[in-house]
This record gives C-alpha cells, structure tokens and sequence, in this order.
C-alpha cells in the first residue's frame, strides 16, 4: 500500500500566503532567550543593519515605492522590522495529514511581540495548545512509521520581504528546524538551529525572499514561529470582478455509476459517473501493450450510454476514480514525480478521444487494445480526474502528488513527457474542446486546493493551472447525545454552514482563478431514520425523511449557487438497498429507492431543472424576518424567480409574508410528490407585491 512507502518527504507541507506567519502548537516551558543561536549551513546569523539582499531580487524600485507605501526600500533600516499578525484563512497548507494543524499558529495574542517583550525585559507569552507531529495521520497513534516523517512546510509571503528573524518557542529541548530562503522548489540558502533549552529562541535569516522553506527532522517540530521583517515587493494582482453565475440547466446534477438506468437520471442536466480507470485499462501488460481498452460488454456500454444522456439533453461527466496502488513506484518520493502517471494520462487521453469530438483526430492517435478504433463519438465534454483522492491518514495523495497526476492528465504536464504505447498524453492534447476538472475532493479542501495551484505555479513549465474546475465534497452532521453515546445525525444546510468554505473557495478563485469553475459533486442526506446512519434525516413536526431530504436538497442547491458554485451534484441517484434496514452513511441518500420507487427528492429536483432551468441566481433578498430567507433567480428575458423558505428544521411558518416583486404577473410553484413541475397557481399582485405562507419546504415565485 501507499501508507508504508508515502510521507518519508513532503508527509507534511503548508503554503501559506501571507504576509508573515504565526504558527502555534505548543507545549509549557522556560521562555529563556539563548542569547546566540547556532546554524550551520549556507548562512548563519548576524547582527548587520544593513543586511544582504539574498539570491532573490525583490520590489524596491523607485515606482514601485511612489503608489505602494507599505514597500520598505532596501538596505531596511533597523525601525522598519515589524511583527505583522496574520488570519489563519489567510493560510494555506501543503501535504498535511494533520486533522487540527490550525493550533499551529492559533495563538498570537497569547504570544505577543516575544521579540519586543525581550527587549523590554518583559517576559513573554508561552503557547498552550498543541499539535502532535509525530501522529503523521492524525489517528492518536505514534507508529514508527510516523516517526519516519520529514514535516516540511512553505511559507507564501505573497510578496518579496526581507525576512530579519524568525522567533521560534520550542516546548522542548534538542528540537531541530531548518529554514530555507530562495525561490520556490529551489531554496538555495539554509539555516539549522537546535535547542538547547524549552522556550524563545531568536533565529537570524537575514535575506530577502518571498518564500520560506521550513523543515522538522523526524517529526521534531517547534511549538510557535514568529517573522519578522518588512515588505519589499508588490502583492500579486487580484481579480475585482465576480464569477457569472452558470444557469440552472447547467449547474442541476447527481451521482451515480454504469449501473444506473439512463431512463431514470432526467431529473438533472448533469450526470456524474463513477468509473474505475483499470476497468477500461489493463495495467498488468501495460507498457508491453496498450493499456487502454474498450473491449468487454462494461466498458462498452459507455458508448451507448454517454450517447443516450446527451439525447435526453443529460450531460455525462465520467469520473475516472484511481487508487494511490494503481501506480508502480519504488519510493515515496516517486508519487511526485509527473511520470509516475504516464500510464493514467494515456488513459485520460485516449477517453478524451473517444467520447469527445475533434475535427482534426485521426484513427492514428487511437492507441488501444483491441480491434475497435473507435474516435469522436461526440458524447462528452467534461472529464473529472478522479474521485476523493486526499483520502484519510497516509494513504492518500498529498496535494502535491494529486497537482502532479492532474498535470499529466490535463497535457502531459506540457507536453514534456512521452507515452510509453505511441498514445498522447492528457485529455487536452487529445481534444482541446474537452474541458478536465480536477479529483472530487473528501471535504471542502480550501487549502488543499491552494497548494495544488501552489505547486503547478511553480513547477509546470508554463506556470499555469493544469485543470479546468476546482471539485470538493461537503456533508451536513452534527452529534448528539442518544440513549448516552455519541452518534451524528444529519442537519439541515443551514445550521450546518453547508456552504461556509465553499464561499471562501469561490472567492479565492474570483480573485485568482476568475476563469476556473468550481463544482460540489456530493453532497447529501439518508432516509434511513436509524441512528446507526450518521447522516439521517430524523423526522420531526409533520415532516417525513424524504420531504426532510427534498427541502435539504433543495435549500443546498439554491445555496450552493448562491456561493458561486457553477456545478452541483447531490450523492446519488439510486438507494443501496432496502430503505427501512440499511443503515450507514450515504447508503440511503439516493434520489430512487431501491425497488425503482421516486422519493420525493426526485420530483423536488425535476421541478427545478423544468421550471428554473434558464435561470441563474440574482440576489439574496433581506427579508426583514430572521425566519425567512429569499433568493431571487432572473434569465436573460427579464423573468424572475423567488425561492422563498424558513432556514430552520423545527417546523418553523410565517404566513402572511409580503414579497415585493418585480413585475406586474405572479404565479406560485409549490413542490410536491409526484410532480415534475410543482403545483402552480396565480397570485395577485397588489402594488408590487404579494402575499404567500412561507415554511421550510421552500417555495417559487415567479414575476415577469
């Protein structure tokens, strides 16, 4: 498995972008400055006010200083180094297993200034909280496999600074940290520092950098860092304009896999479908022979089946799901190399062939196994790279590995690797019109995803994205006492912030990535009411779990749009088996029970794909009552939507509620059971507006 070989390097990665770092972890100790750190390496430390600039150059042009004056102009004078405190959603991180690394750099207002406070004769704060970095994959279990891991993070200042000093509280005596200065991926100056008692210690740098390497030897790490330093450099550009807002027929999706009926997937635009690669790849004689193949009644069946979605106006995305095993490698280090997935971009570029369409293809470039060199079937226009790849602990991939796997998936990580069987590599070489998200993360990996772009900056030859939409999973749970244990139940997507760091990853892509969608390809809640299914639906008040799902669902879609998400697919279509005695999560969040019975949620999601399809979301409307929440949707006609319902899940109502519209006609959809278009009746407008009882099954309101 990848768990014995993964992490002996890169185990533990952060970028984070900011200014200057506190990071916090901590254990109590004497916070006794040693007066003269040690180093080794390229540079050690000094007192000079008039320090050397480093291999870096930086923005300390006379321009640059007229209409940005925070920059400090070099040689830094000894009063421009400052403390600057940093937010932890400033932060990112790269190839962490760590399940809470935020009390790495939690406590800065504990801490103070230690530099000042050192100066002044006052002593200075100590941290409390604690990350254990020896527990590699966060299960609170020190193995000696976790012993073996080098943590390493890198520091993003956003900017060139010069960096004076790094003040680091260690809880422990004979604690190494190495910091590197330079450009990224190629530090070119180190400094090593042991401790020789628990407490502060000053560690010199004294070069002008934008990024800071930072390594912990075997798991060792220091509780608390603080930089210090002033700002010589522009920030990057960030983008002002937000995202558009994609239509409804084009965001509605769902889960599922090949052994879904096509007949039963109309109820959305967009179908995802599970796919496991080494179905359609034979990776035990490959590279002796093509890996590729369509052969067998399975694999076939896509032809078909892609081709029918289309028809019925269902736009199928397979997602092609791998495993870190899939993948031949002789040390950790290899699952970071681009060429450790020659083999997968074969794949991903003889699929992209088959299923999309190119003017220009040949039956030349079809590399497979087999007899049929089957080419522009014209049945597909996205592709996904995978599916929840992060995983949990060490086996899964870091977000450097992954950015490396979905580089060559994308183009051959440009161009510049060759395939093994004569094929193309990447989805983008076989046809330029077919667009490649990347793997559907397990959870909201805001971070994650930063350091993935983190890595491609600066190691793809033309610095850019390798990927066409950013993909994360989110559920709604809570726990609860029950009969005295512990147990989770689901929550509506209200309470449960369904969408708090979907928000801060939309707007970090509006500022970075303006061009880039981003999708939400699960998410969900089960109809099995027992509370052995962690993600249940508990009926309440007059409500059943499957109108309890439908409303959750539908409130989710809506809010998910709101965020920014361009494409949303709730998990799945079909049960995994009996409704009333399967337990566990996510076995009973289908749209279809298991004998082919619609639930509730089937209907509540065709309504909106045949009443709202042209629609994209507007506004959020400020109600004037904490109970009711109001989004308005609009086309390019004019037209607008109002969905309308209480952000609650104890039977909350408000009858009566004025709506202001804006049009002189109205009519009221209400979703029901059965119905694929709702229940619609006329309303009166009454000196623009009109009257409607609002309760948490949301309703529409339509005006023109």
């Amino acid at each position: 498995m990848k768990k014995s070989i993964i992490g002996l390097i890169l185990s533990m990665l952060f970028i984070l972008t900011l200014c200057f770092i506190v990071v916090a972890c901590g254990e109590d100790g004497d916070p006794t400055l040693p007066s003269v750190p040690s180093t080794t390496g390229s540079s050690t430390t000094g007192s000079s006010t008039t320090p050397s600039t480093g291999s870096s150059t930086g923005g300390s042009n006379d321009d640059i200083l007229d209409d940005d004056p925070g920059i400090v102009e070099m040689p830094v004078k000894p009063e421009d180094i400052k403390l600057i405190p940093v937010d932890y959603a400033t932060m990112t991180y790269v190839g962490t297993s760590l399940k809470d690394f935020s009390k790495l750099f939690d406590e800065l207002n504990k801490v103070g200034d230690p530099r000042s406070d050192i100066a002044n004769g006052i002593f200075p704060g100590s941290p409390s909280t604690a990350v254990n970095l020896y527990d590699a994959d966060g299960n609170g279990n020190i193995t000696d496999e976790d012993r073996q891991h080098l943590y390493e993070l890198t520091v993003d200042l956003g900017a060139m600074h010069y960096v004076d000093s790094v003040y680091v509280y260690f809880g422990l005596a004979n604690q190494s940290i190495t910091f590197e200065t330079g450009e990224a991926f190629n530090y070119d100056n180190v400094v090593t520092y042991t401790s020789t008692i628990p407490g502060w210690a000053e560690i010199k740098l004294e070069k002008e950098t934008r990024f800071i390497n930072i390594k912990y030897p075997n798991g060792q790490s220091a509780n608390e860092l603080v930089v210090y330093g002033a700002r010589t450099g522009r920030y990057d550009k960030v983008n002002t304009e937000k995202h558009d807002y994609k239509t409804m027929d084009y965001f509605l999706g769902i889960n599922g896999n090949q052994s879904d009926k096509t007949t039963t997937l109309g109820c959305v635009n967009y179908f995802r479908d599970y796919v496991n690669w080494l179905w359609c790849f034979d990776i035990n004689n490959y590279p002796a022979s093509p890996g590729t193949t369509f052969v067998g009644t399975m694999a076939m069946r896509y032809d078909s089946r892609y081709t029918i979605l289309k028809e019925m106006g269902v736009h199928a995305v397979p997602c092609y799901m791998f495993r870190p095993s899939d993948f031949k490698v002789s040390s950790a280090l290899d699952y970071l190399k681009p060429e450790t997935y020659i083999a997968y971009g074969e794949f991903m570029f003889q699929s992209a062939l088959r299923f999309g369409y190119n003017p220009d293809a040949t039956r030349s470039m079809v590399v497979v196994k087999g007899l049929q060199k089957i080419y522009n079937l014209d049945s597909i226009y996205w592709i996904e790279a995978g599916n929840e790849p992060n995983g949990e602990g060490n086996d899964g991939f870091s977000p450097y590995e992954l950015a490396a796997l979905t580089s060559v998936s994308y183009d051959g990580h440009c161009n510049t690797l060759t395939a093994l069987t004569g094929s193309g590599l990447g989805v983008k070489n076989a046809n330029a019109g077919v667009k490649m998200a990347m793997a559907g993360l397990a959870g909201v990996g805001v971070n994650y995803i930063k350091s993935m772009s983190f890595w491609m900056k600066y190691n793809r030859p033309d610095g850019e994205l390798g990927l066409d939409a950013f993909n994360v999973h989110t559920y709604c749970k809570k726990l609860i006492n029950y009969n005295g244990y512990q147990v989770y139940v689901g929550v509506c997507p209200e309470i449960g912030k369904i969408t708090e760091y979907v928000e801060q990853l939309c707007d970090w892509r509006d500022k970075y990535y303006p061009d880039k969608e981003i999708w939400l390809t699960e998410f969900g809640w089960d109809t099995n009411t027992s509370y052995d299914t962690e993600n249940a639906c508990h009926p309440y008040g007059e409500y059943t779990a499957r109108q309890i799902q439908a409303m959750w669902l539908i409130r989710a879609y809506f809010m998910f749009a709101a965020a920014g998400v361009d494409r949303c697919a709730m998990y799945q279509a079909p049960d995994g088996g009996p409704e009333e005695t399967t337990v566990g999560k996510y076995n009973t969040s289908g749209v279809i029970a298991s004998n082919g019975e619609y639930k509730d949620s089937y209907y509540y999601i065709y309504t909106v794909k045949n009443t709202m399809g042209d629609m994209h979301f507007a506004e959020v409307i400020d109600s004037g009552n904490e109970n009711v929440w109001i989004y308005r949707f609009e086309n390019d006609s004019g037209k607008s939507c109002y969905a309308l319902w209480c952000p609650t899940m104890d039977s909350v109502k408000v009858n009566g509620y004025v709506l202001n519209i804006d049009g002189t006609q109205a009519t009221l959809t209400e979703f029901a059971n059965l119905e694929k278009n709702g229940i619609s009746s006329a309303l009166t407008v009454k000196n623009g507006t009109v009257t409607v009882n609002v309760s948490e099954r949301p309703i529409l309101v339509f005006s023109e």
